[in-house]
């Protein structure tokens, strides 16, 4: 039963004609808002990987729950749809279960917050913003377990929640789910600091729509909605042929010595709509390499990848995903059963950039490249940090930091690109600095 929307307040909006001037002012102050949330992040969070390394991602969205900023895409309808309960002034809910919102997030180390704003009585928008979370039990620190083969060897999951209700955090919920956790210290200042960055965004929502007025406000986040669409359409229309063009790309190998994977997708336009069918894709692994790749999450890869390599200034929203349709099999790599693990789904996830560009490379061989991003040397990365953390908890297995650069090395002149690994050596020297030293 999908979440009913309770308002002290059932006036409709009314959407009113802009000015270009005012359209522009408000574009701006919404990327200011959503820069503002990373800012907030950056300067509060604890975890490295959050702090230093960015692995977070934010948006604001119209009532409708259709993202205006950020760089997520739209999840909202697929969180309304799975959580069964009320959407209520003074709201904030949680969740990292794939499983229970559609794929919104696609690991359990991925701690997703959303919040609807209220003004007046009425819903005026939604702000959200997931967090990478160090560590979030399961059978390995680090919560990234290569064997896994259920998901449930993968820390605590935690379905559509509603972690603050009347603006009151429900503690009880938010100590069990910690004292599942590795790093409940970290995992806690990270929740506090997603909790502000989305407090900065209602707020900033907030005194933009006292500004404007209200219909001003709903009118320009509806009219941005649009620009987009019609600008995407353009571009699907110049650079989407109606032939089919197919592209496959492999994962090598899940850690387990079993591989390789085949992702493959076909690629065409009908009318003004583009179709991605992923048909032909392996069937699900019985390790953690499996990527439930939600189809709005698709679509906004898509997007960000058309617009950055064919018109930068297009301002990227959910406004086009009408014009797509992205087909993905069940019980496939990108789309598994449950309870199939998902921990590792970065190496399925950096495939599916590259599957993107060698489709619509064939239409623009200007812009065609080779292969980039890669996630074999995470499992080096998860290693080193494994052994440290064992450590830590006074477990004999360690890996010294030297050993670990020689293993990336030997790794990388096997087959990792070297992208991959600078960004590998990148995250250690972070960890380094971050993390208290622990001696060999």
């Amino acid at each position: 039963m999908p979440a009913k929307i309770v308002q002290k307040n059932n006036k409709k909006f009314n959407r009113v004609k802009l000015d270009p001037i005012t359209l522009d002012v408000i574009e701006n102050s919404m990327f200011s808002a959503r820069w503002e949330m990373d800012a907030v992040l950056f300067r509060t969070a604890m975890s490295p990987g959050i702090r230093e390394q960015g692995d977070e991602f934010p948006m604001i969205a119209n009532l409708d729950g259709k993202m205006v900023v950020g760089q997520f895409g739209s999840f909202i309808h697929g969180f309304k749809e799975a959580f069964d309960g009320t959407i209520e002034e003074g709201d904030m809910f949680l969740t990292n279960d794939p499983y229970s919102c559609n794929g919104a997030v696609s690991h359990a180390n991925d701690w997703l917050l959303l919040r609807p704003i209220f003004k007046d009585g009425r819903l005026i928008a939604y702000a959200a913003m997931f967090g990478h979370m160090t560590d979030v039990g399961g059978k390995v620190p680090g919560s990234l377990p290569t064997d896994a083969t259920q998901i449930f060897e993968e820390g605590v999951r935690v379905p559509p929640t509603k972690i603050y209700k009347n603006d009151e955090l429900q503690d009880e919920i938010l100590n069990i789910i910690l004292h599942n956790c590795r790093l409940p210290i970290w995992n806690k200042s990270d929740f506090n600091a997603i909790v502000a960055s989305i407090r900065t965004a209602e707020k900033r929502v907030i005194e933009m729509a006292n500004r404007f007025g209200d219909d001003i406000f709903y009118s320009a986040l509806e009219d941005l909605l649009d620009r987009n669409k019609k600008a995407m359409g353009k571009l699907i229309m110049n650079t989407v042929p109606t032939e089919k063009q197919y592209f496959e790309d492999y994962i090598c190998d899940d850690g387990l010595e079993m591989g390789p994977y085949r992702i493959k997708c076909a690629m065409w336009r009908k009318g003004k709509k583009v179709i991605f069918d992923f048909e032909g894709t392996d069937p699900q692994s019985i390790s953690s390499v499996n990527f439930f790749l939600n189809e709005e999450m698709f679509k906004m890869f898509c997007g960000v990848y058309m617009i950055m390599v064919f018109d930068p200034a297009i301002m990227f929203n959910d406004g086009f995903y009408d014009l797509m349709e992205v087909r993905i099999p069940e019980g496939t790599l990108l789309k598994p059963n449950y309870p199939a693990a998902l921990s590792c789904r970065t190496h399925a996830l950096g495939r599916i950039f590259d599957v993107l560009g060698g489709l619509l490379g064939q239409g623009a061989p200007e812009f065609l490249c080779g292969a980039g991003l890669l996630a074999l040397a995470e499992f080096l990365v998860n290693q080193w940090v494994m052994a440290q953390m064992d450590t830590r908890y006074g477990r004999a297995s360690r890996m010294s930091r030297t050993n670990f650069l020689r293993a990336i090395f030997r790794w990388s002149s096997r087959n990792i690109t070297l992208s991959r690994t600078v960004v590998a050596l990148v995250t250690t020297e972070v960890e380094t600095l971050s993390v208290p030293h622990i001696n060999s």
